[in-house]
């Protein structure tokens, strides 16, 4: 007996997939506003306390790209089932956890289920919705993503003040279960071409790369710039970077068919993301501190004025969905980075002025900008590959999305400590300006 029709599969999978992300999201910030309080259970020192946010991320950032070749390889469903049990168990690790070592583990490990379910729940998408309905299948995801991960400081602080910080951990699994449940009964798997052999030293590489590289620009605001382990550290990784593309250029069945960067619209697209990943962290992180420090808002002010900017996106999400498949990506990725461009330098201009007022529209205009950029950048790179590699896509898109965010944080905290907060929005400024360039050039190739 078929318990979901035919008719509504689609929209049952459409629906488990985008609390996936919003799950994942949620996950990122919602620890952040308990962090006080685990860091007093347990007498953690403040460095100690920063690596129970960055465990997570740290193996999300460095397994998020493979993540999603797996699902190609071995199967989407059964890989996103793996990952997502993998996320359940460990959260209930970290509920119970007895002390801080055991907590920043089971975070590392938490981040690795997320490194396999988060790629695919694009594929997922993707492989369930027509073509031409991609866009506003991506725009409902984004929607409730982003509203799961506004929510994540008052979730965070509801449980820590009138429950325990333990059950920011525990609410996961009811969650995990009833997704699996859903995912199971709805999914329809594609055919894959034969061929399930793993390229162990490419994962080594990739995966030995990007630690070193994300654990140094994690720290580089903690040991300084100047620090020679930091720059070691990067250009280990890089070299390490370097050594994979060239290693899977030779491969007959390559970890990540690094050949896909020649594609002109994948490789915009992929630029698109980690661009605006990157312009997010001047706004929600550095704006947050300018209120407070600059305009002297409360805290609780500085957040609602911070707001501004999430609170267009699900309503232009909807918009820009249905139009991704009327419109070439390239054209809504021009407004989008049109747009952030005059967020960021609308920003620049009036944050030395100190006036609330004045300041606010550019968070608006910055709420705007950011669907353009993400969900045509997104539904172009499903449609420049076959379905069989729509995990993959989506794991280097989401690689792409990490490692904006990490760059974004690091080379905001070195500018500011050179130039303060215009500084931090003006190279915001630059930076998006380039991608805009670069866009222009490699759409014009398509």
């Amino acid at each position: 007996m078929q318990l979901i029709g035919e008719a509504n599969r689609k929209w049952w999978l459409l629906g488990a997939v985008s609390c996936v992300l919003g799950l994942v999201l949620l996950d990122e910030t919602v620890v952040g506003i308990a962090l006080p309080s685990i860091q007093e259970t347990f007498s953690l020192s403040s460095n100690a306390a920063h690596w129970i946010v960055n465990a997570y991320l740290l193996t999300l950032a460095c397994f998020v790209a493979v993540g999603g070749k797996l699902g190609d390889l071995f199967g989407i469903l059964r890989m996103f089932l793996l990952g997502l049990a993998t996320f359940g168990i460990f959260s209930v690790v970290c509920g119970f956890a007895p002390s801080g070592e055991v907590l920043i583990i089971a975070r590392a490990f938490q981040g690795l289920g997320s490194a396999v379910m988060f790629p695919l729940f694009m594929a997922m998408v993707t492989m369930t919705f027509p073509k031409e309905q991609h866009g506003m299948a991506l725009a409902v995801t984004g929607s409730v993503g982003t509203i799961f991960l506004s929510l994540g400081p008052l979730v965070g602080g509801a449980f820590t003040e009138f429950l325990s910080w333990r059950w920011i951990f525990w609410i996961n699994p009811f969650l995990v279960i009833g997704i699996a449940v859903v995912v199971t009964l709805t999914w329809r798997d594609v055919e894959r071409p034969p061929g399930r052999r793993i390229d162990w030293t490419g994962l080594v590489l990739i995966a030995s790369g990007m630690f070193c590289i994300v654990f140094a620009l994690m720290e580089a605001d903690d040991w300084g710039w100047d620090s020679p382990l930091i720059w070691v550290l990067l250009l280990c990784g890089l070299a390490m970077i370097a050594a994979f593309c060239r290693f899977e250029l030779r491969q007959d069945a390559p970890l990540i068919e690094v050949d896909l960067f020649t594609n002109p619209v994948f490789s915009a697209s992929n630029v698109n993301l980690f661009m605006a990943q990157y312009a997010k962290m001047p706004i929600f992180v550095f704006v947050a501190l300018y209120a407070q420090t600059e305009l002297k808002l409360s805290a609780l002010t500085a957040g609602l004025l911070v707001m501004l900017a999430p609170i267009p996106q699900p309503f232009v999400a909807a918009y820009c969905g249905r139009l991704v498949g009327k419109t070439h990506p390239r054209k809504l990725a021009f407004i989008g980075h049109l747009l952030l461009l005059a967020s960021l330098l609308w920003l620049y201009f009036t944050a030395p002025l100190n006036d609330t007022l004045l300041f606010a529209p550019g968070l608006l205009v910055a709420g705007v900008a950011f669907p353009f950029l993400f969900l045509p950048s997104r539904a172009a790179i499903m449609g420049s590959l076959p379905e069989y590699k729509h995990g993959q896509g989506g794991g280097i898109a989401m690689a792409a999305q990490m490692i904006g965010g990490t760059v974004g944080l690091s080379a905001s905290s070195a500018a500011f400590a050179l130039g303060g907060y215009e500084a931090v929005l003006g190279l915001a400024a630059v930076l998006v300006a380039l991608a805009f360039v670069y866009a222009l050039v490699a759409y014009r190739k398509v």
